[in-house]
C-alpha cells in the first residue's frame, strides 16, 4: 500500500505547482495524469510563445501606448 499526504489529479500548471508546494511543507504526495507526460500541454501552449522571460522587457515590446 502506497502512502500520501496529498493526492492531486491533474498534472498541468496548477496541479504540479500544488505539489510542489505541498512537497516544499514536507508532505508525501502523489499527482495523477491521464496524459503521456505531466506538463506537456504547459510546454506547447501558445506555440511555445507563452515560455517567456520579462528580463529584457522595455516599452517596445507592448501593443499599448
Amino acid at each position: 500500500m502506497i502512502h500520501t499526504d496529498v493526492l492531486i489529479i491533474g498534472a498541468g500548471a496548477a496541479g504540479l505547482m500544488c505539489a510542489a508546494t505541498a512537497g516544499y511543507r514536507g508532505k508525501k504526495v502523489t499527482v495523477v495524469d491521464m496524459g503521456k507526460k505531466p506538463g506537456r500541454k504547459i510546454l506547447i501552449s501558445g506555440g511555445g510563445r507563452c515560455n517567456f522571460t520579462n528580463e529584457n522587457a522595455n516599452p517596445d515590446n507592448y501593443l499599448c501606448e
